[in-house]
């Protein structure tokens, strides 16, 4: 994912604010032990919510113990972990391996084709422990790009095919939850496919990337009414599930956290203009 599902801590409580850290922390922490220290340059707050979302309609056991940070060492930290930390520690490893792919093969960059390569070996293991969630991802990815140099291709195809890879991502297992998991990673995926696109907005016209807007005609702040398509069939189905556990900070996620780099993006433009 792209690290724009993220809190707005102006609207949390200190003990929120205390948990989505520890919950953060947990997942920096086990990344480091089970992967090594340059695995965690992959690390987003993306991840931190699906551990959120996942523990509260399935509520783990958790385990919890204070550390020193060595990026913030005259402070005790608290890092929280339960199965779902290893779950998104595996798929953060998973997505950042496609990304670096994606990266290299469309900008050429070196230190992703470095990076990628550097992960080639976990991400082999993982494939053969999730060969759902990486087989969705595969294809996806195809067809993704497919799409994108395909002049005829409608902008609705890139955008439910980002949907359809995140899908299998929010299904941890096939049980009675699965569909409804499946339909809310979809509905995010398409959000945070047309959210990047707002934001990567002026990059994309720059370096002739394929974005989009250009195809819908529309410029980034014209794109809330669009957005709140996707992202309000996701609040549908979250209000639908039995979140209790940490329903609030999850909500500020999602009715607020998710818009804070978009209205940044779109009053920096209209600073610049004004």
């Amino acid at each position: 994912m792209f690290g724009y599902i993220t809190c707005n801590k102006s609207e949390l409580t200190e003990e929120e604010k205390n948990r989505y850290q520890s919950v953060y922390c947990g997942l920096c922490r086990n990344m480091k032990r089970r992967y090594g220290q340059l695995e965690r340059l992959s690390l987003n707050y993306d991840m931190a919510f699906l551990i959120l979302f996942l523990s509260s309609l399935y509520e783990p056991q958790e385990t919890d113990g204070p550390f020193r940070c060595g990026l913030h060492p005259l402070t005790k930290r608290t890092a929280v972990e339960n199965r779902f930390t290893d779950y998104a520690a595996d798929m953060t490893i998973i997505l950042t391996y496609y990304k670096c792919l994606d990266d290299w093969r469309d900008e050429k960059k070196r230190v992703r084709h470095w990076y990628g390569k550097m992960l080639k070996k976990e991400y082999r293991k993982l494939s053969e422990k999730y060969p759902r969630q990486c087989a969705q991802i595969l294809e996806s990815t195809k067809e993704l790009t497919r799409i994108e140099q395909n002049p005829s291709a409608s902008p609705d195809q890139a955008v439910n095919c980002s949907g359809k890879m995140l899908s299998e991502l929010f299904v941890y297992e096939e049980d009675f939850w699965s569909g409804s998991l499946r339909s809310f990673g979809y509905e995010l995926g398409r959000f945070i496919y047309l959210l990047d696109a707002a934001i990567d907005y002026e990059e994309d016209l720059k370096q002739e990337n394929y974005n989009p807007l250009i195809k819908f005609k529309k410029r980034p702040d014209e794109m809330r009414p669009v957005l709140k398509m996707p992202l309000g069939n996701c609040m549908e189905i979250f209000e639908k599930l039995p979140l209790v556990q940490d329903a609030h900070l999850l909500r500020s996620i999602l009715y607020n956290g998710v818009w804070l780099q978009y209205d940044a993006r779109v009053q920096r433009k209209e600073k610049k203009h004004g």
